[in-house]
């Protein structure tokens, strides 16, 4: 073999080399930053995921109150009704029972009520977790245009369009429920039936209204089929899934890393805005039909799942705490309310005050659901006046504690360093009971997985 060959088959050899380390050095680094390859079908059992919640809409007349509020609105040229949300067979004629939010068409009515649609928030909250729903939708052409169909996560707030007007009130009233929750939205997917793309999206409302969407935002299917689609949060990504296939990931970074449960929704909506296009009378039988929503959790260890856990969210001047619940209910804004203080707070410029002006006793807390059983650990830090009486209260069906909480003027950590969790549940609370004039701060709570 002469030396030149040799030299040729050294610099292929070379080559191959270079090339390999940095194809190699492209697949760190592209699964550093959190992508998925999109050959591998999205498999919760494979990822150490857990089934804790499900409706497969399989028995017929109206959805589980218990789970479920309708929503009730009047929304860019269409209304949401109740009537016209109900489980029964799907459309297309396969024994399947689904949740059908109908599409429908009233001539009688006054002009901005004639299209109707509908949709269901839950009245539980979902964290962290995987969230999975097989849909069949409407529309797919030009001649089917007015209707937006949806499957996304985002808090309710007292203060928007009568979502679940009435029994929301009442889950506020009963305590199951923050009276604000509004911190997030992730769109799972959102479709206008004039074309059949399905885009995703990601939106925070503290402190302002932002929203950002993926790189690869959207996704083209053939609505004559059913669907699956999925969306895995996480607390430092967003990952989207199509018929168990990645779509796109939008990474949660500086402002757009913010965190509480929130209510999941199924939204039909008639809407006649331009770029969403004009409204178009539905055929018979019109309908977004859900085959069944599914949420899994899995263990996340050093990961607090409360929400507002520094109560820095809400907009300049805001003091309600949102993501807790306020008890009783008329302590706010009086009794227990947020305080901007950038010197005095122990992180970030907001704290958690209880101050009475007189004796009287009120309670912050969180509802957390749907979480993975394990062992917990609960920490806060307090300050407080002379001979003010507070406690951090853990409860759950298999656990209860109780921790004494001696404040001083000066910041402390407080904790319950075991709490078991067994049936996926936990409430975490501070009850501060004081004499007139007597205060309590409360700052940086965290609740955390630790086996």
């Amino acid at each position: 073999m002469d030396l030149n060959f040799k030299i040729m088959l050294n610099m292929k050899e070379l080559f191959a080399f270079v090339l390999a380390c940095s194809l190699l050095f492209t697949t760190i680094s592209v699964k550093a930053q959190g992508s998925v390859e999109s050959t591998v079908p999205f498999k919760a059992e494979e990822k150490e995921y857990q089934l804790l919640f499900s409706d497969e809409f399989n028995i017929s007349g109206k959805p589980n109150l218990s789970d479920w509020l309708f929503r009730i609105n009047k929304k860019m040229g269409g209304v949401s009704v109740p009537e016209n949300v109900v489980i029964g067979k799907a459309k297309d004629g396969n024994d399947i029972g689904c949740l059908l939010i109908n599409f429908t068409y009233d001539s009688t009515l006054q002009k901005d009520k004639q299209f109707i649609g509908g949709g269901v928030v839950s009245t539980h909250n979902f964290g962290y977790g995987y969230y999975e729903a097989r849909v069949k939708l409407y529309g797919g052409k030009k001649e089917l245009s007015g209707l937006h169909q949806s499957f996304w996560s985002m808090g309710i707030t007292g203060t928007n369009e009568g979502e679940g007007k009435g029994v929301r009130d009442s889950l506020v009233n009963s305590e199951a429920i923050p009276q604000e929750n509004r911190v997030l939205e992730i769109d799972g997917f959102e479709q206008n039936s004039k074309d059949n793309i399905l885009a995703q999206n990601y939106h925070i409302y503290t402190p302002t209204h932002l929203s950002e969407a993926p790189k690869n935002h959207e996704v083209k299917k053939d609505l004559s089929q059913w669907i699956v689609m999925g969306y895995e949060w996480l607390p430092d990504r967003i990952n989207f899934y199509c018929d168990g296939k990645y779509i796109s990931t939008k990474f949660l970074t500086d402002k757009w890393k913010v965190y509480s449960p929130q209510n999941l929704w199924f939204t039909a909506l008639p809407v006649s805005t331009k770029w969403w296009g004009t409204i178009a009378v539905p055929p018979k039988d019109a309908a977004m039909q859900i085959d069944y929503f599914r949420y899994y959790a899995k263990k996340l260890p050093e990961t607090n799942l409360l929400g507002n856990a520094s109560f820095e969210y809400g907009g300049e001047g805001n003091s309600y705490p949102i993501a807790w619940i306020i008890s009783p209910k008329r302590g706010f804004p009086i009794a227990v309310k947020v305080i901007k203080d950038s010197i005095g707070a122990k992180e970030g410029k907001h704290y958690l005050q209880f101050k009475f002006d007189k004796k009287a006793m009120a309670t912050a807390k969180q509802v957390l659901e749907y979480i993975p059983n394990g062992e917990y650990e609960v920490s806060a830090w307090v300050k407080g006046s002379d001979g003010q009486k507070a406690t951090l209260i853990l409860n759950s069906r298999s656990e209860n504690k109780t921790v004494l909480i001696n404040a001083t003027e000066k910041w402390e950590k407080i904790e319950i360093k075991s709490f078991v969790v067994k049936d996926n549940k936990a409430i975490i609370e501070i009850q501060s009971g004081v004499n007139k004039g007597q205060w309590l701060d409360v700052d940086e709570v965290e609740f955390k997985l630790i086996k």
